[in-house]
């Protein structure tokens, strides 16, 4: 295959997986739309904000935080230029009262521009894995089988750890193989153990890739001494890199552990997903995504992909070091009764490997590529435009009130709904339902108020009873959930209500309201099915 035959598939590929991607990261914004980013990106705040290495959390490592912290770093000059003061000034309160906030919105934006940047990353090295393993062809065809399966792309758009553990575990089995195979075992050693420390300290379950890792490295041509030599620069490698990306583990070892108990713990508080149906019907509950994570074609062409690896004496012995690799990883999360299948994510790229070996041996290449485009781009493309029109239902009401509200109007929200600050000029009051009703019940200063439905709807009840000094009516209302988890959802029902000029009844449900704008301003945007919402546990 000539040069540059090579380079025109490979960036087709990597613009494929971009563009399928790409999309994700606007879901929801500036807010957050996936129920994990919170997680990664309060603490990113705390870091941005203290100035240290610390975060002082552990419900995952430290290296996803301090690759979007540096990437933020980099960005705040342009902000200052931008906005005329630090970024800092603009971060949202750490910790945090409301999980939903975290501003300024551009880190929202960044963290998943970061995380993208690794799950395209994945889609690199899982083509240059196969292709060490058994040549150009299969390293393309395994590059687009990671392009397009469904578990990777689906969370291409989100902050999560996942797409970091995922890339750090397929570059250090790209490594090892280097190792194993190439004419300097020692730096590919040292890289493969570099990699695999990362992969931990993104996800503490990365550390089990040190197992296939160790196996290639005892396949270092020569006697024992060798094959140890590569095992310890490995070792040491791994054990610098994890020090350095995650000082805590040395400088506070107990908290770490500490962190670990309870992850597993909440891990075994419910019971929750079957990675079987998640595999094979539907894809994880917190995406919606009503297609499987993988699907049976490309689980049957990853089983006939391992057949012919067993068959071929180069792959051979990455396969049996893979397998013991995906046993044991299978075992530890199937003890656990929750069970989202990002979990088993860096198992996937290995699949997509095999499934190169397979399309690799198959006359009618290019017939193999259109049909693996066929059964997956359809609902992907579809999934991307939707995620791409999903606008916020908060976004929605200050759209709404911008249009129908005077400067010189107050306008007062809800603080349990989360609204991010500015936006809207004039006097804008945040204030909680139990400050909000006795203020409205003094005053008749406000001309507007917003606020949604939550486990206690006393303002609502309150606005609708005539339980305020000024009597208010309902005039617009947009999505579709209640706001009652930790994290809102982008379709929380919102409600605005409006002052009236004279004391009229109570308006009843049959009431004529104003319709809500479900095209603000003109936009070409859609609304889609919001996330379920539910109480968060740590992933």
């Amino acid at each position: 295959m000539a040069r540059g035959t090579r380079l025109l598939l490979w960036g087709s590929i990597l613009l494929l997986s971009l563009g399928l991607r790409l999309p994700l990261a606007f879901a929801g914004f500036p807010y957050l739309n996936y129920v994990d980013e919170g997680h990664v990106l309060h603490p990113t705040v705390a870091l941005l904000e203290s100035g240290s290495w610390d975060p002082e959390g552990y419900v995952y490592p430290s290296l996803p935080l301090y690759a979007i912290a540096g990437a933020v770093w980099a960005y705040s000059p342009v902000y200052s230029a931008v906005h005329g003061h630090p970024l800092r000034e603009d971060l949202s309160e750490s910790p945090p009262k409301l999980y939903d906030l975290v501003a300024p919105a551009e880190l929202v934006l960044i963290g998943r521009l970061v995380a993208l940047a690794f799950g395209l990353g994945v889609v690199v090295m899982t083509g240059l894995l196969a292709r060490r393993l058994a040549g150009e062809t299969a390293g393309l065809f395994a590059a687009l089988a990671a392009a397009v399966a469904p578990a990777l792309v689906i969370r291409g758009g989100a902050v999560t750890v996942d797409p970091f553990t995922t890339f750090f575990t397929v570059a250090a089995l790209y490594f090892a193989e280097g190792a194993a195979r190439g004419d300097r075992p020692w730096r590919d050693s040292v890289l493969a153990g570099l990699m695999t420390g990362c992969a931990l300290t993104s996800k503490y379950t990365g550390l089990l890739v040190c197992l296939p890792v160790a196996v290639a490295l005892l396949r270092v041509p020569g006697s024992w001494r060798p094959k140890a030599r590569a095992v310890e620069l490995a070792a040491l490698a791994s054990l610098a890199a994890a020090a350095v990306t995650m000082p805590a583990l040395v400088l506070k070892t107990q908290k770490v552990l500490e962190s670990l108990a309870r992850h597993a713990t909440g891990y075994q508080a419910v019971t929750m997903g079957s990675y079987w149906e998640q595999a094979v019907k539907r894809a994880e509950w917190d995406h919606p995504f009503e297609h499987p994570e993988l699907g049976w074609p490309f689980l049957i062409c990853a089983v006939l992909g391992w057949i012919v690896a067993v068959r071929d004496p180069r792959t051979r012995g990455p396969l049996a070091a893979w397998t013991v690799y995906a046993g044991v990883m299978l075992a530890l999360f199937t003890s656990f009764s929750a069970r989202p299948f990002r979990n088993l994510l860096p198992l996937v790229p290995l699949a997509c490997v095999l499934i190169g070996l397979l399309l690799a041996r198959l006359p009618m290449r290019p017939l193999a590529a259109v049909v693996l485009l066929a059964l997956f781009l359809p609902a992907e493309i579809a999934y991307a435009r939707e995620r791409a029109g999903l606008v916020d239902s908060r976004v929605e009401t200050v759209e709404w009130l911008a249009r129908h509200r005077r400067p010189d109007e107050p306008v007062l929200f809800a603080a349990e709904l989360a609204v991010l600050p500015g936006g809207l000029p004039g006097k804008t009051l945040v204030m909680p339902q139990n400050q909000a009703i006795p203020r409205l019940a003094r005053r008749r200063d406000v001309r507007f108020v917003v606020t949604g439905i939550f486990r206690e709807n006393d303002l609502r009840a309150a606005l609708d009873a005539g339980r305020t000094r000024a009597r208010y009516v309902q005039v617009a209302s947009f999505g579709e959930k209640p706001g009652t988890g930790i994290w809102r959802g982008n379709r929380q029902r919102v409600f605005i209500y409006r002052r009236t000029a004279r004391n009229p009844a109570i308006p009843s449900e049959a009431s004529p309201r104003i319709k809500p704008n479900r095209n603000p301003g003109g936009a070409n945007v859609r609304s889609t099915r919001p996330t379920p919402s539910g109480t968060i546990t740590p992933r």
